[in-house]
């Protein structure tokens, strides 16, 4: 449930880079600790599962979809 809520997040703001802290208070809760690998966790295992890998690292600012993915 938790990638599928990630990658539904991602798409609702194609192109644009969103930082771990973001993606866990909006996929997860503001209680997530801020300190867990949770979302490269999720991250890794969603670009696994999708062709293409359209989940962009972005150094710095976080994760994107790819725009046209």
């Amino acid at each position: 449930p938790k990638e599928f809520a990630l990658l539904r997040y991602l798409m609702s703001r194609p192109g644009e880079a969103l930082s771990e802290f973001e993606l866990l208070t909006h996929v997860w809760d503001e209680n997530a600790n801020p300190l867990t690998r949770t979302v490269r966790v999720t991250v890794m295992t969603l670009r696994r599962k999708l062709e293409g890998h359209p989940i962009e690292t972005v150094p710095g600012a976080g994760y994107r979809l790819q725009e046209d993915a």
